[in-house]
């Protein structure tokens, strides 16, 4: 009983002593000593400061048993989606089932890092389910309306001709924005038609080559030729601002949103370099491109992730098993004129 009581007082002890602040700075150090990407980190730091903006307004410290499960039933049924926005507002209540899992995976990290540190007693996190997700909620562009973006950008400028290419880039090659914007002149191989993605730029720090059409390469050495890099084996940015400081993605996405507004074509899919993605995907494997193909294009690390784009894809099956049915190959002539038919 007496080491039951030592016990129970040693963890109200530490739950006492824990700063929220202090261990979140303390985590986000330690990422960085870890290598973790700038942008992982980026991700670490809006989420936990998000949620202790929560503790704070509702009076916890981060250290309660029910903070996150109290959290999570906030974002499902009572923050308004984008409240926090400075531009973009909304009435829906309540955000997505994947927007809550996310924030969830980086609050278990957190906690259990906490707790290996004997910083914290128990993860808050670890007793709050993740939510079902729904399975392929994403939308691609048409073909009609990729070509009215295309057709946006003035590309007499150089910010125009710079976001075309980085449009047909994308299209071409379903890169991620951050992936693109850190290309330097010497990862382009324009002569085998191909592009270099360095460990230190991809979202899973593993190399891989991503092959190019004749027409993206045509439009790359425009670009040079524009730009005035003229040496191969240069290791200046690509693709720049009007300024000629390195172009960041979320400037990117802002002018897609500005070509959006000038498409003569109505787009009802929402405006934004992973859209693109996901439309190089899907057209990929409607055009016969294979699903390990495109895993290794497109940098995923299991096949289970490219499957999304597989079922996706498979919307045309009917028009498929039209043309490759058996029976319909078999009976198919019952469909031709046969003339008048005779019974006997």
């Amino acid at each position: 009983m007496r080491k039951f009581e030592f016990k129970r007082k040693e963890n109200l002890e530490l739950q006492r002593k824990f700063n929220y602040e202090q261990t979140v700075e303390l985590f986000i150090d330690d990422k960085r000593l870890q290598k973790r990407s700038e942008k992982t980190i980026k991700t670490y730091r809006q989420t936990l400061c998000h949620f202790g903006k929560y503790c704070a307004d509702n009076g916890y410290t981060g250290a309660e048993d029910d903070c996150v499960r109290a959290y999570v039933r906030w974002l499902t049924f009572e923050k308004t989606k984008w409240d926090d926005h400075p531009t973009n507002h909304s009435d829906v209540v309540g955000v997505s089932a994947r927007t809550v899992n996310n924030a969830l995976r980086v609050l278990r990290v957190f906690y259990n890092w906490a707790v290996k540190k004997r910083l914290i007693n128990a993860s808050p996190a670890q007793q709050v389910g993740l939510q079902t997700e729904d399975v392929d909620t994403f939308e691609i562009f048409t073909d009609a309306e990729i070509e009215s973006l295309l057709a946006a950008p003035r590309r007499r400028t150089y910010t125009g001709l710079r976001d075309y290419t980085l449009m047909a880039l994308i299209a071409d090659t379903g890169m991620r924005v951050g992936e693109m914007t850190a290309l330097v002149r010497n990862d382009f191989d324009l002569v085998y038609r191909q592009i270099i993605l360095r460990a230190e730029i991809t979202k899973n720090r593993k190399a891989r080559i991503v092959p190019i059409s004749r027409t993206t390469a045509d439009l790359l050495r425009e670009l040079f030729d524009y730009i005035g890099i003229d040496d191969p084996n240069s290791e200046e940015f690509v693709f720049l601002t009007q300024y000629g400081d390195q172009l960041i993605g979320d400037n990117f996405a802002k002018n897609l949103k500005k070509y959006a507004r000038r498409s003569l074509v109505p787009i009802k899919a929402r405006v934004s370099p992973h859209t693109f993605r996901h439309y190089f995907a899907i057209k990929f494997l409607r055009n016969g491109g294979d699903p390990f193909a495109l895993m290794k294009i497109l940098g995923h690390t299991d096949i289970s992730m490219t499957q999304k784009y597989v079922r996706y894809a498979s919307a045309d099956l009917q028009e498929v098993h039209d043309k490759a049915s058996p029976i319909e190959s078999l009976t198919g002539k019952r469909n031709k004129p046969r003339g008048n038919v005779k019974f006997r």
